[in-house]
């Protein structure tokens, strides 16, 4: 009787790696901190950025990225913008799509 061969596998090994934990720079603010930014940032000048409409706190604005985070742009105060939410919803469009 033959004995039978080892079979090959049928899915590739992974290659594992490490990941490196988030610094003070890459990580992002969550939470109270987050809500004292956007109030402070809104305080500063409570218009939108782009159509320099008057937004209404906390429900009338988004606090926008003015480079994007996935472009590489840092989580931190110089970096926000107040929007209104149509210009928030058309730079993001714009940003997704190119």
């Amino acid at each position: 009787m033959r004995r039978l061969k080892t079979l090959q596998p049928r899915v590739a090994v992974l290659k594992t790696t490490t990941v490196k934990p988030l610094d003070a720079v890459t990580r992002r603010v969550t939470g109270s901190q987050r809500q004292k930014r956007r109030f402070s940032i809104w305080k500063e000048d409570p218009h939108c950025a782009s159509c320099r409409r008057l937004v209404d706190y906390p429900d009338g604005f988004e606090l926008d990225h003015i480079i994007p985070l996935f472009k590489g742009g840092a989580d931190t105060a110089e970096n926000c913008q107040v929007l209104c939410i149509e210009c928030h919803k058309a730079k993001t469009r714009e940003e997704l799509t190119g």
